[in-house]
This record gives structure tokens, sequence and C-alpha cells, in this order.
């Protein structure tokens, strides 16, 4: 009976069967897994990379600001249609500068001109300034527009008997946006207006900037 149980407990136990080998199905489970993950990781990055180029695009584009005349009076007109005709007169003009920026448009002082045909008959000086982010400039500007500066008057006095005068304006900004010390780029915004004065009323008629 004793030499049984010594020969019982000689015999070879069993091994356990191994984890992976009962569970082998676990360790490729796992693999899909950690590749889906992986694929989502990259998925998110690329959604948010492209995310910050959109901001980017949107927040740190330099524009050229929009630049021209919101509105014109006439000051002190004078102008005779005999034999000499001529006109004297000052524009008082409201020279906006709106800046879509994220970011201040500082520009520096600069002159146009006021055009009477193919001649220059008057200079528009246009101070330095500032325009803060996403916000309009305005700035009172006043110009002497005559007709000494005409080195031929003969045209004139038949424009002068239909009672209009018509001028264009040319001004052109030079300057430099700055959004958040990150982006620095000049920009030079430019100014085309086409204007006819009526010299009965005295008035500025369609007054149009490109």
């Amino acid at each position: 009976m004793q030499e049984d149980l010594q020969a019982k407990s000689l015999e070879p136990i069993e091994d356990c069967p191994r984890s992976d080998m009962m569970f082998g199905w676990i360790e490729p489970k796992q693999d899909k897994n950690s590749s889906k993950c992986l694929v989502y990781i990259l998925a998110i990055m690329v959604i948010q990379g492209s995310i910050l180029l959109v901001l980017a695009n949107i927040f740190l584009r330099a524009r050229t600001p929009d630049f021209e005349i919101g509105s014109v009076k006439v000051r002190n007109l004078k102008y005779g249609n005999s034999s000499a005709p001529s006109f004297n007169f000052t524009l008082v003009t409201q020279v906006t500068v709106e800046n879509t920026n994220f970011g201040e448009f500082r520009f520096d002082k600069s002159t146009g001109t006021v055009w009477c045909g193919s001649e220059v008959v008057g200079l528009m000086k246009i101070p330095k300034g500032i325009a803060q982010a996403r916000a309009t400039e305005k700035m009172k500007v006043s110009i002497n527009v005559s007709s000494l500066w005409l080195s031929d008057a003969k045209n004139l006095r038949k424009n002068m008997s239909y009672g209009l005068l018509e001028f264009k304006s040319y001004v052109k900004l030079s300057g430099r946006v700055n959004i958040l010390n990150i982006v620095r780029r000049r920009r030079n915004p430019e100014m085309n207006c086409f204007m006819k004065l009526s010299l009965r009323g005295k008035t500025i008629q369609g007054l149009k900037c490109d």
C-alpha cells in the first residue's frame, strides 16, 4: 500500500496548459485593437493639422486693406467761363482705411493726385497713421484744386458749358501689416476715384472708387 502511494506520488504531474495556448486568440485581438488605435490617432492628427491650417489661413493671412474716399464736400468754389475759363475750389474729403486683418496696419504719409483730363490740378496729402485690427481708420483730408495747374485750358470752356467737370484721383499707400508679431507683410493699398463736379449745384456727383 505504501509502495503504491509512493509510485503515485512519483508520477509526473501534468503541466497546466499555458495561457497563450488556451487563449491564443487574445494576442491577435490585442494587435488588432492596437492597429485601430494607431489609425484613430493618425486620423485625429490629420484633422487637427487641417484645422490649424484653416485657422492660420484665416487669422495669420495678411490682406491688403481697403482704401477709399468715404465722402466729399465742395468748399469755396469759384469759376468763370469767359474768354479765360477757370475754376478754383477745395475738396473736403473723408478718407477711410478699412483693415480686415487680425493685426494692425501702419502706413506712411503719402501724396496723391487729382486730375482733370490728362493733367494734374491738385494734390492729396495723406498723413501717416494706424488702422487697428478689424477696424476702420477715418481721416479728414482737404485738397486745393485749381485750373492754374493746367497748361492748356482750350477744352475747359466746352466742358464748363455743360455745367459739369470730371475729375479723377489716385493715391497709393505704403504700409506694413503686423499680426501678433508673427506675420509682418508689406501691403500697398491703392485708390482710384472718379467724380463729377456740378458747377451750379456746387456738389460732387457720381463718386466711384475702385
